[in-house]
Formats: structure tokens, sequence, C-alpha cells
């Protein structure tokens, strides 16, 4: 396709302006924000404070999240000794540190935070000696406090006010599967006990019989001798026959889309299952396994975790009335959904018209017909459910094409699965998911290892990771430290510290930039090419860019080593002309193509926009004219004492 060329469509531009339009365009441009008392008395008119203003949850569609896990991230209690916490325990982060280090993030281009629960935990160790702390925030004994180990209420609200007023937005991790530990009747009564849900009534008891129900939670506590009961719903690990042939599902040869492209034995057994030991492989949504159940699926506990028995309409009715609560109170724009695949679809209905906002529900499956039920579109023939979802979907291929690890079918350091997987949810089902745009994007999470583990810390192929992570259409999710290239899954990061100047900081700033400049948030997508070690897709740009052709070219590969790579672009970009394409990650750089290929220098990803020359002249100048930044930290937030 030959593209005309318009005077009129670039109209008048000055160095000036073209420099200040596109200076939050290149990777070492720091982002303009609020800095500490410079920021008081600053109003806007789009934000509505705890007490000042009626509260309207802000849109997160699209928005950039940086996940925090609040115990390893900031401000532990003053005195406390240095440990890289990777002994069982507390870390003792606290919601207040996330507040103070909202530059550093705001910095970092970011819109937004997720974060894990902070209500009032189990606190640990747990008495079965395995299962250790509630310090993550997922075993909640409280649903209504906040724990003190995290911080208060006033705490919790100063987050949200804080957010808010620098116009970004909240995202609150909630679980409705299961609250903490429960191995007696008494530890659910009392002033110490379960709230709301203190009777055993109010959790599953599959296959309990004629046994108590202190002898059906015992588990490996108090002289327990273990699993089941409770009947076991965690996966992989307990929702089919046990034997290794009936559920190792991805055991070749498998026939469920795959074809035949498995190593001799997929490790997934033993140490590396992500269930009880003596419980085998089979994943939530692996119908194809042998004896899959789904009612085990639902009724069955996690470990020892109290699994909730929403058909109850005590727990169905609390709960709904308690999400309600968290997003009035606390000013939440989106929740993510611990382990939703583990509740009734029909509840999650119903909680999810009740609350309102979004949520991004955590769904780890591959199976497409599965995943993309908990969400369905207006085309689907299912009842809607969740909003969003996060994309497992999509990161099963991902992480294993850009890395080579984690084992997955076709995808290990192969792209072509990837591709493959983001036109089935992008392209070739339209109507079938409810709204693209709330896919959440990851590459890694506090569930897994670490992108840096996963790449071995090969730099070129994690920053062409986390470029697809950030430009793919839907919500890109960074976990916490990794611009630091993190390779335990939860190290303290005020162990690392908050320079602003690392080179993984100002990476995943200029891929910030270019998202917020192009106006991608909500721009549609469509893979152009995809091959074992390549990968193209491009975006709709969507804001005033000056790009006669309005699509960026986004191109990523997964090289080991940074050295030239050779793309093939014949019927991929569209004849120049007289205009040029250029790199808009790279200081608009122009990449030598010729022959129905692009010749690209090195291994980094690149963002190709088309440009008219005297409009790439003056970009490529005001770049220069930016200079490099001058190292600093960022400086705390302010926070009311």
């Amino acid at each position: 396709m030959n593209i005309p060329v318009s005077s009129k469509a670039m109209g008048p531009l000055s160095l000036l302006s073209v420099s200040l339009l596109f200076a939050l365009a290149v990777a070492h441009v720091a982002v303009e924000t609020c800095d500490g008392e410079s920021c008081e008395g600053e109003a806007s008119s789009v934000l509505m404070l705890h007490g000042t203003r009626g509260y309207k949850p802000r849109d997160i569609r699209g928005k950039s999240l940086y996940f925090v896990v609040t115990d390893y991230f900031a401000d532990p209690p003053p005195g406390q000794p240095y440990s890289n916490c990777s002994a069982p325990g507390w870390c003792n982060g606290t919601l207040q540190g996330i507040t103070r280090h909202l530059d550093y993030i705001q910095g970092m281009g970011f819109e937004g935070i997720w974060i894990t629960p902070a209500v009032l935990q189990f606190y640990g160790p747990d008495p079965d000696n395995r299962s250790g702390y509630g310090n993550y925030g997922y075993w909640a004994k409280d649903l209504y406090k906040i724990d003190p180990n995290f911080g208060t209420a006033e705490e919790l609200k100063q987050l949200a006010d804080e957010l808010h007023r620098r116009d970004m937005v909240f995202v609150y991790d909630i679980v409705l599967n299961h609250m903490g530990p429960v191995h007696k009747e008494k530890e659910l009564k009392g002033p110490h006990g379960f709230h709301p849900f203190n009777k055993p009534e109010y959790y599953h008891q599959l296959n309990r019989g004629n046994l108590t129900f202190d002898e059906y939670v015992k588990g490996y506590a108090y002289g327990g001798k273990g699993y089941p009961p409770p009947v076991q719903g965690l996966g992989p690990g307990a929702m089919c026959k046990k034997g290794l042939f009936s559920c190792d599902c991805y055991r070749c040869p498998v026939k469920v889309g795959f074809g035949d492209p498995c190593p001799v034995t997929p490790i997934y057994m033993g140490d590396e299952a992500a269930g009880p030991k003596d419980i085998p492989f089979c994943g939530v949504g692996d119908t194809i396994c042998e004896g899959y159940n789904e009612l085990q699926t639902i009724q069955g506990w996690f470990y020892d975790l109290g699994d909730l028995n929403q058909t109850h309409h005590f727990v169905s009715s609390e709960l709904i009335k308690w999400g309600k609560y968290m997003k009035d109170t606390y000013h939440i724009d989106g929740f993510r959904l611990d382990t939703a695949p583990y509740v009734y679809k029909s509840f999650l209905s119903e909680f999810q018209d009740a609350v309102e906002i979004p949520i991004l529900g955590e769904v780890t499956a591959s199976n497409w017909s599965f995943f993309k039920s908990y969400s369905p579109g207006e085309s689907s023939a299912e009842k809607p459910v969740l909003k969003g979802l996060l994309n497992f979907y999509l990161q099963n291929a991902a992480t294993t094409g850009f890395c080579g690890m984690p084992f997955f079918p076709g995808a290990n350091l192969n792209l072509t699965r990837l591709g493959e997987s983001m036109k089935v949810e992008y392209e070739l089902n339209p109507g079938q998911v409810n709204d693209l745009n709330l896919l959440g994007n990851f590459v890694d999470n506090h569930d897994m290892k670490r992108l840096a583990y996963f790449c071995s810390s090969t730099m070129p192929r994690m920053r062409n990771a986390l470029a697809w992570t950030m430009l793919t259409q839907g919500i890109p999710i960074i976990y916490y430290g990794t611009e630091h290239f993190f390779k335990e899954t939860h190290p303290p990061m005020w162990n690392a510290g908050f320079s602003t100047t690392t080179p993984g900081y100002t990476f995943l700033q200029g891929l910030n930039n270019v998202r917020r400049i192009l106006g991608l948030h909500t721009s549609n997508m469509k893979v152009e090419a995809s091959s074992e070690n390549h990968l193209i897709f491009s975006r709709k740009i969507s804001s005033r860019f000056v790009s006669i052709y309005k699509r960026v070219f986004i191109f990523l590969n997964n090289n080991d080593e940074n050295r030239p790579v050779e793309y093939d672009v014949e019927g991929v970009l569209p004849n120049s002309g007289d205009l040029v394409w250029a790199d808009v990650l790279h200081g608009f750089l122009v990449p030598q193509i010729a022959g129905g290929k692009l010749f690209a220098s090195n291994s980094e990803p690149m963002a190709l926009v088309l440009l008219e020359r005297i409009s790439l002249g003056e970009l490529q100048e005001g770049a220069k004219l930016l200079g490099p930044r001058k190292e600093r930290t960022a400086r705390p937030s302010v926070v009311k004492e």
C-alpha cells in the first residue's frame, strides 16, 4: 500500500513544540508528577477525594498497573534488621510505604497500582507446619478490619486519595473463594475468630461423611496425617484420577490443539508440581484429563484454607455486602479476584453486578473455551460473569516464548504459539470476551518464578518480553521490582532502593510514555506475523501523533544476545513512498528496509511509526536537545501522620 504525502497532515510544528510534545516518548525522560509539598493545594476537576466530592470510580481499561505485594515493598518499622525475607514470615512492608513511594511509581509512567489484600490475616505460622504465614494477604480472618501489620483503615484511605489526586487508578485484590487456615471449629469462633464466617456451615464439606467437622479439617495440624480430607480443589494437582498417565495433561502426544510439539517428558511432577506433592498434576480447566471433576474444583479446599460455600444465603449476601463496602469505603476503581474458577459462575456474576466496578478474574487456564467463559462477551451464548480477566491464556505462551521456561506446549522459545493465541483472543473471535481492554497482560507475578529467572537474566529476552507486556492491547501489569530484574519471587524492595535511573526503570518509563503519547490505551491490535524467533503486531494510533499512517508496528524477538535482527516485512509494512519509518522507542532512529526485509542493528524491541522526513528531523533533534537525565531518587510523597 502506498501512502500519499500531505503537508497538511502535519501542520506547522516548530522544533520547540515538537520537542515538548514528544519529550515523554523517549526512554530517558522523566514524567512530571506532583512532588511532595509542591502538589499541595492543586486540584483537578476529576479528583474526588474522601470527605469532599462524590466518589466516581475511574476507568481502568487499558491503564498500566504496577503490582505491589504490600508486605515486601516499602517502609518496614524503624530499626528492623537487614533481611532478604527469604525465610517464611512477615517482611513488614506497609500501606504507608506504598503511599510514600508513589512518586517513584508514577515517575515510571504507571497509571495505577494493584495491591494485595490488606484485611486482617491469619498471622501464622500455620499449625500444620507446611503452609507458612498470611503475609501475602490471602488468608483472611476478619474481612472488615485492616491488618495492623500493613497499617490502618485511614492509611488505606490515604493511599486511595493520593492515587486519585494524581489521577491514577486503584485496583485492590480480593478473595471470594476462601478464608484463612481452619483446623478446628473453635478457631472460627470468639473475639479472635473468623468474621463474618464463624460457623462450619459457611464452608464446603464435600465427602465429609460421618466425620466430625474437626476430623474433617484437621489436615496435617495437631498430629494429623494429611490431605484429604478435606477434599482438595487446588490445581494443578487435584481434579482428576491419581496417576501419571491420567493426570499429566501435557504428556505427549496430546490432542488439545497443540499438535505434537512436546519434549519427551514435561517437568511438572514432584517438586515442580504446584499442588500437594502427594497429588499429581492436572490444571483447572484441563477437562481433557481423565476424571476431571468440576464439583471438586468448586467445593474442594486449597490445602487447609476454609473454602466458602457461596450457595449458603448468608455467605453470598455477606460477601456481596462486603464487596460494596470495600469499594465505597476505600474508593476502589477495580478489583482483582483471586482463584476465580474455584467459585460458582452464578455467584461471580451476581457479585460483579452488585459492585459494578470491573473485576479482573484470576483464571489460570490455557483452555480457550474455559478461560473466556469467565468473561463472556456479547456474541457469546453464555451469561455475563466478570468484566475482565488476568490474561493467563497469553501469559502461558508469552513467558515461555520469550524465555524458554516454564514449559508450555509449542511455545518453548517459539513465538509462533503466542502470535496464534493473540489472534484467537483479539481477532478471530469478536465479541467472545467481554472487553479486550480489561485483559491484564503480564509475564510473571507473585505466584510464579520471576521473569529474570525464566529468562536466565538474558537482557534482550527480558526487554522484549516487557515490551510485549506493555504494548499488547489490554492492561499492562508489571510486578514490583521488575525494573531491578529481580530473580527472587518476593525480595524486599527497600533493599534494592528506589533509584529512578536504573536501566529497567527508564526502559519501562519509555514504554509507558510511548503508550500515552500514541494513545494506545484502548486502541485495537492486529497480529501481523509470528515465527519461531519473531513477533510483529500493530496498534492503532489514537492520539494526535504526527504519524501519517495511523498505526504503530511493534517488532519483537527472543534472541539470547544483542545482535542484528532481520525481520521479514513483505506484506507487513505499507510502502513508505517519500515517507520514512522511524523507531519511537529509540529516539526516532531509522532502520534499514530493503527487499522486503527490515534490518535492525540489535535485538532491542522496536516500535515503528511513519513520518515525513522534515518531521523526523525535528523529532530527532528534539530528542537530542533533551539531553541525558541527571540521576535522582524519587522523593517520598507527603503522608498525613
